[in-house]
């Protein structure tokens, strides 16, 4: 319980300071500063409780399996090292479980999610409406900024996804499974718990994000700038690499639809030779508003 508390401490000052990393520090006698620290704060607390509660129905699980005499013990040994694996995946990295007995708990958190969100949202728009109405554009501007930066460093907007190809019931993963540094990034049919085809956004300042996979824990990479060139994971390089920085670009008029588009060419990332086969690798081309260029960045089902 200790190293929980102590953990929930360390993610709020984290968080709290990327989220306030500015050019300019908050003046101290700031009150809309001062409030909207506050509600930041809650914020984080609320993601700490909804996060607790799915924990808990881990625990709960555990030992209803391990206190079940019925199992035979190969069976129950099984199923304990799946709930601990699973547990592990979602406390460390967000990674939503897939075990029956948590589809409750789980639906429960996602609600909780999305209502802390909602709610930090508001906050932020209330301090930057309070900020217009003192005439001080500029501080409006920055917390509006300042938003989508807390959301991601705090966890809300940094959950796992699964990037969906466009033209074709396919999803991003790793060329034979691999996690190796210089992996290819292929299309892949769809394996429910499979954490090589998930993915994080992780914001890299400036609007430009890293996106990260979750079984690796590499990036995307685009290995080069020409047209054909393959994407594939590594690590991140220091000083940060522009071909690990990336866009994500709504489609106008198409739902939903993202292009994905590395900074240093601007030529989006698209599925080789339009292929809607499984393994077809991802490559970089000049934009042609094709739809085997759109991407979908949905929650695991």
């Amino acid at each position: 319980m200790k190293t929980r508390a102590l953990f929930a401490l360390l993610f709020l000052f984290t968080a709290v300071a990327l989220a306030q990393e500015k050019k300019e520090s908050p003046k101290t006698d700031d009150p809309i500063a001062a409030q909207l620290l506050k509600d930041k704060e809650a914020h984080i607390a609320a993601l700490e409780k909804a996060k607790g509660v799915v924990l808990k129905a881990f625990d709960k699980q555990y030992e209803l399996v391990k206190n079940n005499k019925a199992l035979k013990i190969d069976v129950q040994l099984a199923q304990l090292e799946k709930i601990e694996e699973e547990k592990k995946a979602f406390q460390e990295n967000g990674v939503p479980p897939t075990l029956p007995a948590l589809k409750v708990a789980l639906s429960e958190y996602r609600t909780a999610l999305k209502k802390a969100e909602g709610q930090c949202k508001l906050a932020f728009e209330k301090a930057a409406k309070a900020y217009r109405n003192k005439d001080d554009i500029k501080a409006a501007s920055a917390t509006l900024d300042e938003m989508k930066e807390f959301l991601a460093a705090s966890g809300t907007a940094a959950l796992p996804v699964v990037i969906m190809c466009g033209h074709a019931n396919k999803v991003l993963g790793l060329s034979g499974g691999n996690t190796d540094d210089g992996t290819r990034v292929v299309t892949a049919d769809y394996v429910k718990g499979d954490q090589t085809q998930l993915w994080k956004v992780v914001p890299a300042g400036d609007g430009w994000i890293y996106i990260e996979n979750i079984k690796s824990g590499m990036v995307l990479t685009a290995n080069g700038k020409n047209n054909g060139t393959e994407v594939i994971i590594s690590k991140k390089d220091t000083p940060v690499s522009e071909n690990q920085l990336w866009k994500l670009t709504p489609v106008p008029n198409v739902k939903d639809a993202i292009k994905v588009v590395p900074k240093p060419n601007g030529k989006p990332l698209g599925v080789f030779g339009k292929s809607r086969n499984s393994g077809a690798p991802l490559v970089l081309w000049t934009d042609e508003n094709e739809y085997h260029r759109y991407f979908g960045f949905l929650p695991p089902k």
